[in-house]
């Protein structure tokens, strides 16, 4: 295998197991550079440090691919490719849930101090499960020829170094005028999606990027585009978005992450997290202009959600625990509209704004916004607008 085939095996397994995967012919250079970049404090970490690191990876079993854990709950694995090291990670078995970070250090007399800095570095990696790197590895050696010569997977447990109590400064990933500055930015940028300021919320934005030092989530695509996607979830939250509002629009954008997939180039992420910002701020701003009930605000959110497909007001009321007649009633009350109505509004307004931004055909844009008739969709356009969806969008793209 010429070495151009074996680099783009390597990109491949990167690319699905979402986690570095590095080979070496210059061990104690890499893994020195890999201290750097990755080990928390050497001090809590050894295992992830060059010294030990380079004498492990000389002394160990070339046949066996070894993954190796530390107490702090990261992993690497390294195994030999004929005279290359092949270095995957690091990464993480299992995610934080709430407390857990708490339980960890105190089962480890780590001393508090240490709980954010940790938070904050274990963030930065993804969960891998160590099945799909071992069948990584092993595909990685048998394409590269050595699928003979490396016969197992071996897991290595490491150990914390020595904590004295109240010993040394706990380690922060940059000066404390740094780290205030970086909180304030995150927190600008969701109190801006909790008010649905767009305009606040991509200034905040560019606001993290241009601090000295900026999150270090935000150099992984993925990782930043996620971690995004729960601050603006928060964020409209508070600002009174519903539930079912939130998680349609995180899913929707979560499935588009993850099909771009953790080799998604920066430009089409960042296009990713305007598109999800933007639409954030937009309901949340929708959602806090309108002067109605709560009922009646649920009522609406429910079209907005469920606009391509048939709507049905039993079916709304149903899910909100509410007579169908009481829903009509109070509906009609507080807009002076039908829901059947309310829906032709919405759906006309959806179809106008596809026409301006978009190439879609009107037969797609019909079907997109849930008439199945284009002629008919035709003719409800021109009821509101005067206009054929043709004419309309000539008119507001021409000149």
């Amino acid at each position: 295998m010429t070495a151009a085939e074996l680099e783009d095996h390597r990109r491949f397994l990167e690319s699905i197991l979402g986690c570095s995967v590095a080979l070496t012919d210059a061990p104690r250079e890499f893994l020195a550079t890999f201290q750097e970049a990755n080990c928390f404090d050497i001090g809590l970490q050894p295992v992830l440090t060059q010294a030990y690191l380079v004498d492990f990876v000389t002394h160990m079993d070339k046949s066996v691919v070894h993954e190796i854990q530390e107490p702090l709950g990261m992993a690497v694995t390294v195994f030999w490719l004929g005279g290359e090291l092949v270095v995957v990670g690091p990464y993480t078995g299992q995610g934080l849930h709430p407390g857990d970070a708490e339980a960890l250090l105190g089962q480890l007399r780590i001393p508090s101090a240490h709980l954010q800095a940790y938070k904050l570095y274990r963030a930065r990696f993804p969960i891998v499960d160590t099945e799909y790197v071992r069948r990584g590895a092993m595909a990685l050696a048998e394409l590269a020829g050595h699928g003979q010569s490396v016969v197992g997977m071996q897991r290595v447990s490491g150990t914390t170094g020595p904590i004295t109590p109240g010993a040394g400064e706990p380690p922060h990933s940059a000066s404390f005028e740094v780290i205030n500055e970086r909180y304030a930015v995150e927190q600008e940028f969701m109190n801006a999606v909790s008010e649905g300021d767009e305009e606040r919320a991509f200034a905040a934005l560019q606001g993290m990027s241009g601090i000295p030092q900026p999150p270090s989530y935000l150099n992984t695509p993925l990782l930043g585009a996620t971690i995004l996607r729960i601050m603006a979830r928060v964020a409209a939250q508070q600002g009174g978005l519903p539930p079912v509002t939130i998680d349609a629009i995180s899913q929707t954008h979560a499935q588009r992450l993850h099909r771009a997939g953790p080799a998604a180039d920066v430009n089409r992420t960042s296009q990713a997290i305007s598109s999800m910002v933007s639409e954030f701020c937009r309901h949340v701003q929708r959602h806090r202009r309108r002067p109605y009930s709560r009922l009646v605000r649920q009522v609406m959110d429910e079209i907005s959600l469920h606009l391509s497909h048939n709507v049905s007001s039993r079916q709304i009321a149903a899910r909100l625990h509410v007579s169908e007649s009481h829903l009509a009633r109070r509906f009609k009350a507080e807009t002076g509209h039908t829901i059947s109505e309310h829906v032709a509004q919405e759906r006309v307004a959806r179809a106008a704004h596809l026409l301006v931004t978009t190439a879609q055909p009107v037969s797609g844009i019909a079907a997109y916004v849930g008439y199945e008739d284009a002629n008919y969709f035709v003719k409800v356009f021109k009821s509101v607008h005067q206009l054929t969806p043709t004419a309309y969008r000539r008119q507001h793209t021409e000149g």
